[in-house]
């Protein structure tokens, strides 16, 4: 194996310690950022946020023949673990399809995929997190 696969390896490693389990099938890590954390109501308990930028990855699934990638959608923003005292929150992009006949859509993704949890703004984990700890 050449030096620059085996560093690609060890950042995909590294990222699949704080992202969702099985993100990294499904999505690339396009960028991430640190920036300084703000509230409203002036109530802060995270001094930084990291940033996680999610591309979906070209997995056309087979019975959608002719189709062909046509950008992103805009970013679903999912409050996942927080890393590092950080708070995280994950930035997905979903791939927009275009058909033969020119109608823009987007492939559903299979249920081990979805980051979100259903209804919510969380990760999965996250979610169940705070429903266990909550006592439900």
């Amino acid at each position: 194996m050449k030096r620059n696969e085996e560093k690609i390896d060890m950042y995909k490693g590294l990222a699949s310690y704080f992202l969702p389990d099985g993100v990294l099938e499904y999505f690339d890590v396009a960028d991430f950022c640190e920036e300084p954390a703000h509230s409203s109501d002036g109530n802060i308990m995270y001094t930084k946020e990291l940033h996680i930028y999610l591309d979906e990855k070209d997995n056309r699934p087979e019975g959608f023949p002719g189709i062909k990638s046509n950008g992103y959608t805009e970013p679903l923003h999912i409050l996942d673990f927080p890393a590092r005292t950080k708070k995280t929150i994950l930035h997905i992009r979903r791939r927009r399809w275009l058909t033969a006949e020119n109608k823009s859509m987007i492939v559903p993704l299979e249920e081990q995929a979805k980051v979100a949890y259903p209804g919510t703004r969380y990760s999965k984990e996250m979610a169940i997190f705070l429903k266990v700890a909550d006592g439900h």
